[in-house]
């Protein structure tokens, strides 16, 4: 079976355009040189992101892109939590807990912190 082609070019003004079908890429955007080829599968799989990266045509994310978006999402799930766990500060704010009781919770949410600070960073 013979998978489909993306064919990568550019347009005069300098943007990457990508096209399953050469004339098309012609008549439409008035591509004439192919810069690059890739599978339609790895076209997808990348999102259908095309960019020119140091001179090279690169499909999808970067590995440093790919780590800031898993990095967002960890502080949203450790800001989630600390969310979660806002009862402990009230609870011994308002004098109907101790610090003794919670220790471990507040442990955990200072290490929580630690990390959202350590991943904002980076």
């Amino acid at each position: 079976m013979n998978e489909k082609v993306v064919y990568i070019g550019r347009k005069a003004d300098g943007t990457l355009v990508a096209h399953t079908d050469k004339d098309a890429m012609k008549k439409l955007d008035g591509v004439t040189k192919v810069l690059k080829e890739v599978l339609l599968s790895e076209y997808e799989a990348g999102g259908c992101l095309v960019r020119e990266i140091n001179g090279e045509i690169f499909i999808g994310k970067t590995e440093a892109e790919k780590q800031k978006e898993k990095d967002a999402e960890r502080v949203r799930e450790l800001k989630k939590l600390l969310a979660d766990t806002d009862y402990v500060a009230a609870k011994i704010s308002e004098g109907s807990a101790t610090k003794a009781e919670y220790a471990e919770k507040i442990n955990q949410r200072q290490a929580w912190r630690t990390e959202i600070r350590q991943l904002e960073v980076a």
